[in-house]
């Protein structure tokens, strides 16, 4: 048996009732509900809005199919998330005192914008002094475009390619503005009043932190008639925006809104090779010994930097934050007067993370 694990969406396979060379696709199935009239210019105006959908396994007999296959997938998604988000109410509310001392932290247990976090005279709970609570936001757009060929004359390979945007202010349950965070619903979006505010007052809405634009994959393998399969998947992809960030009450702060500076991290390209052996003993049984090199490039390109503007923290009172929106005072002048030692992160804008070397991975597997 050929387990190839190279071409994410193939499998040939014998036995179990299963054609000898037929092929399991996992194909996204995606449910559909209507588009809004604005996003439908690309897609004409009776396309469907694309949600997320789940992945289902078909078994299709290869002989039905062409060699070459070639798609083209537009995605459009643009949605208020429904978040059940811990947040703050009034400022010191949240701080609570026990019998002997012990500070905690207690929250409000609610979707953002809605509900208790709406202002009072909105039916909600929060403080109408206060900036009101965003709704939670995520706009993804993309094209993917595919070229397939499936195994047939010994190999098979193929080539995809998306251009995709992701814009908003919520990266989802984990948390792109924490580096990937996960931990659903309790990260530190909406922790306070002002945490979905930029220093001038304006709600955050634009490229989040995990948006790539190109994103590029290429694979291929090819068996040996003496039991030798050799596979190679190669990646590219666009870099991560850079966003410099401040520390500020108690919380992190983009000061300038999301993607501020227009730079990037560096394209990255890897690969990883596969080796697969197939040896028969008698009839009955056979060895397979496999080894996986993920990253055999030994790509070490920059994956992160660190971009908190300031090492000790910038401290504002509610009404000095409140009259930002009308006697705006810039923050680096901000930052530069605060009465602290450190005023200055001393390495920001340096890198702090590489792509790891590569791995070796070896298995075997006696079928019989």
């Amino acid at each position: 048996m050929i387990d190839n694990p190279v071409n994410d969406g193939m499998r040939r396979q014998e036995g179990d009732n299963l054609h000898p060379t037929a092929a399991f696709r996992t194909d996204h199935r995606i449910d559909l509900v209507d588009l809004p009239d604005h996003l439908r210019p690309a897609l004409g105006r009776n396309a469907p809005k694309l949600l997320f959908g789940h992945q289902e396994r078909r078994h299709i007999p290869l002989l039905d199919l062409p060699p070459v296959g070639v798609g083209v997938r537009p995605i459009v998604t643009h949605h208020h998330l429904t978040l059940i988000r811990d947040m703050r109410g009034h400022p010191g509310d949240e701080l609570q005192i026990d019998a002997q001392g012990n500070y905690s932290e207690q929250y409000y247990i609610a979707n953002p914008g809605e509900g208790w976090t709406r202002p009072v005279s909105q039916g909600g709970k929060f403080s109408d002094d206060f900036w009101p609570a965003p709704k939670a936001k995520r706009e993804y757009l993309g094209l993917n475009l595919g070229l397939e060929k499936r195994f047939s004359n010994n190999w098979q390979g193929g080539f995809n390619y998306t251009w995709s945007q992701m814009k908003g202010n919520c990266g989802g349950l984990s948390s792109s503005d924490e580096s990937g965070r996960n931990s659903p619903n309790v990260e530190r979006y909406w922790d306070l009043w002002f945490e979905r505010y930029d220093i001038h007052g304006q709600p955050l809405d634009g490229i989040l932190p995990s948006d790539r634009s190109h994103y590029f994959k290429a694979y291929g393998s090819y068996a040996f008639p003496f039991g030798l399969t050799v596979g190679v998947v190669g990646y590219g992809r666009s870099g991560l925006p850079k966003t410099t960030t401040l520390s500020f009450n108690d919380m992190q702060m983009f000061p300038d809104g999301y993607y501020n500076t227009g730079e990037r991290l560096p394209f990255v390209f890897t690969a990883d090779l596969y080796l697969e052996y197939n040896l028969r003993i008698l009839k009955k049984y056979s060895i397979n010994l496999n080894a996986t090199i993920t990253n055999f490039t030994n790509t070490s390109t920059i994956s992160s930097y660190s971009m908190q503007y300031n090492y000790d923290m910038l401290r504002m009172t509610d009404e000095q934050l409140f009259a930002q929106k009308t006697n705006y005072q810039d923050w680096k002048t901000l930052v530069a007067n605060n009465p602290v030692t450190n005023k200055l992160n001393p390495v920001y804008g340096w890198w702090t993370g590489r792509n790891g070397p590569f791995s070796l991975r070896l298995g075997a597997r006696l079928s019989f």
